[in-house]
């Protein structure tokens, strides 16, 4: 590249830096150029307010030019801030002079500047803040650019030196405008959405100032209640709950998306009928539109709704690993229904995925539905995923603990998503109850991963075609064992039924998903005092298990054909009766049948 080429270049880039706006429109604008000199020299950046020179900086060969750029860049500051004339002043550091504006530094004057100039720093320092006073001195107008909520108004200051009577005026239907001369401010309306120009003028100076109407890209009105349960609650269902009752309580436009984000780590257990609050961040963004930032405080309710045994079983696994997108499981909840979903699925595809529960309220008004539930993984440990999914939906069901999900009339609404990782599994068991009467549909499906989801509007809603498939009415089943001490052991199997389901020819082999209460009744009719045991052992294949037995929570690890876990130990005094209260249900990912023995030691 020769010489002429570079510096072509050089002023190019030059022009184009020292005109790029920052804050505000001005009609005092400072531009600096590079000046064309002998070799020997090098390149200078001369500085110019309009047509009028202000100071030319030199000595350090391209990098004057530079020089000349940022100093032009501070004073375009200036202006767009409004300064006046009398704020420049020159102060002495050391052996140079700095010249600025209050306390803002402007340019640096040394000796060996000033030696290009043939003068002294004192000297040129202070011609050139003369120049730069001047250049501030003659009227001219400063005014930001405007962006404007339709509806909303917003209000700018008209900066500078005016002269005579100011208007302002917006072409178009976009915004409009008013100024107020005590104020020396002009304020915008907006109208739609669009781009306008605001012109103002006063006897001397006209200024254009680009003007944008936009809509946010959401809103979040009114106040939010969100409804929990539980004896007491947990923070999952309260931050569940926020989320939910925020989501209903938002408006996005058209293609914008939003962020929710409860913070629950200070929240204490909520006991039965009390109440907290719990702050939340929301935030919505999309194409064209304003963010939106708000922050709020949400009132979460413990309210006392009775959790009646559900109605009916849905069970997602069919088929078990998933290798596309789409839609694998849709039930109906009936009116003023409840079911209890199962779902474990391994992700087949060689990306990440979401698996989503959603709710879709087909009627037109809006409802409510209560949920309960328990998730497990992603984990490549399917029986790992699944026995987390029992285990915590099992404590939830026991403390009564869940959140309330509002639907808009024709929306839907997701209930959970789990994030899951290739040849990983996602698991889950929830119950879900409509609060009132409607039209509800769930589904169960595999999407791109996405950063948040959301309600959304139904404009039209076609069943999938396994609508009904994977429906059973067995969701609980009952047993009653007896064990005498000094007699046989008892034997309770769990799983070693196959529920019909209410469609074609759907089987539940293992009855997983179905829950088991068990009254075992426990005699010793001996004169001594006697131990009895009650056990847990696999039927077949490797399992897990979770029980609720006498009301408190027991775990059992993997068991194989040669395992056994204890669940229970009673000491029975002579002539002692009892009766034991097991709740349970077959875990996804484990083998089932397996079998409760009750014996004495």
């Amino acid at each position: 590249m020769n010489a002429r080429v570079r510096w072509h270049l050089l002023l190019g880039i030059a022009i184009a830096l020292s005109c790029a706006r920052a804050e505000a429109v001005s009609t005092l604008v400072f531009k600096a150029v590079p000046v064309e000199v002998d070799a020997g020299s090098g390149p200078r950046g001369r500085i110019y307010a309009g047509p009028h020179g202000v100071m030319t900086l030199a000595g350090r060969g391209p990098r004057s030019v530079n020089d000349a750029l940022e100093v032009a860049r501070r004073l375009n500051e200036l202006a767009e801030a409004g300064l006046a004339a009398e704020h420049i002043a020159v102060r002495k550091e050391g052996g140079s002079y700095v010249i600025a504006a209050d306390d803002r530094r402007v340019v640096q004057v040394d000796r060996r500047l000033a030696k290009f100039h043939q003068s002294t720093p004192d000297r040129l320092a202070h011609m050139w803040a003369e120049n730069v006073s001047n250049a501030f001195s003659r009227p001219y107008l400063s005014v930001r650019p405007i962006v404007v909520p339709v509806g909303e108004t917003r209000t700018a200051q008209v900066k500078g030196n005016t002269v005579g009577r100011v208007t302002v005026h917006v072409g178009g239907p976009v915004a409009t405008a008013s100024y107020e001369g005590q104020t020396r401010s002009v304020q915008v309306l907006g109208l739609e959405t669009g781009y306008a120009e605001l012109v103002v003028s006063d006897d001397r100076s006209v200024l254009r100032v680009p003007v944008r109407a936009a809509k946010y890209a959401g809103r979040l009105s009114g106040s939010i209640i969100a409804v929990v349960t539980g004896h007491p609650t947990t923070q999952e269902a309260i931050y569940q709950a926020v989320r939910a009752a925020v989501a209903d309580g938002l408006t996005l436009e058209p293609g914008a998306w939003a962020s929710i984000a409860p913070w629950v780590d200070d929240t204490p257990e909520l006991a039965a009928g009390a109440s907290t609050q719990v702050p939340v961040r929301v935030s919505a963004a999309g194409h064209d539109y304003l963010p939106y930032r708000q922050r709020r405080v949400v009132t979460v309710w413990n309210d006392g709704i009775a959790a009646e045994p559900v109605e009916a079983l849905m069970v997602s696994n069919s088929p078990e690993r998933l290798q596309a997108h789409g839609v694998w499981f849709e039930g109906a909840l009936r009116d003023f229904g409840s079911a209890r979903l199962l779902y474990h699925h391994v992700n087949g595809m060689g990306e990440p995925a979401d698996l989503i529960v959603e709710l879709l309220n087909l009627g037109d008004s809006a409802a409510r539905v209560h949920v309960a539930a328990g998730k497990g993984g992603p984990s490549r440990d399917e029986s790992w995923a699944g026995h987390r999914a029992a285990r915590d939906f099992l404590r939830s069901r026991l403390h009564g603990v869940g959140w309330v999900i509002p639907i808009a009339p024709e929306s839907a609404a997701p209930v959970l998503v789990q994030r899951v990782t290739p040849g990983s599994t996602a698991s889950g068991v929830l119950e879900l109850r409509a609060l009132g009467q409607g039209d509800f549909r769930v589904r169960c499906y595999l999407a791109r991963s996405r950063s948040s989801w959301l309600p959304y509007a139904i404009h039209s809603y076609r069943p999938s075609p396994i609508l009904g498939r994977w429906h059973f009415q067995a969701a609980r089943e009952e047993i009653s064992a007896k064990y005498e001490v000094g007699r046989d052991w008892a034997f309770i199997t769990i799983g070693d039924k196959a529920p019909r389901g209410l469609l074609g020819d759907d089987t539940l082999p293992g009855s997983y998903g179905v829950i088991h209460e068990i009254r075992l009744d426990l005699s010793n009719p001996t004169d001594e005092v006697a131990r009895v045991e009650v056990m847990l052992e696999p039927g077949g294949g490797a399992a897990r298990g979770t029980l609720i037995v006498d009301g408190e929570l027991a775990d059992a690890a993997v068991l194989t054909r040669s395992s056994e876990a204890r669940i229970a130990l009673y000491r029975m005094a002579p002539g002692e009766v009892r009766t034991v209260r097991i709740q349970t249900m077959p875990e996804s990912g484990s083998s089932y049948p397996v079998r409760l023995v009750a014996r004495s030691l």
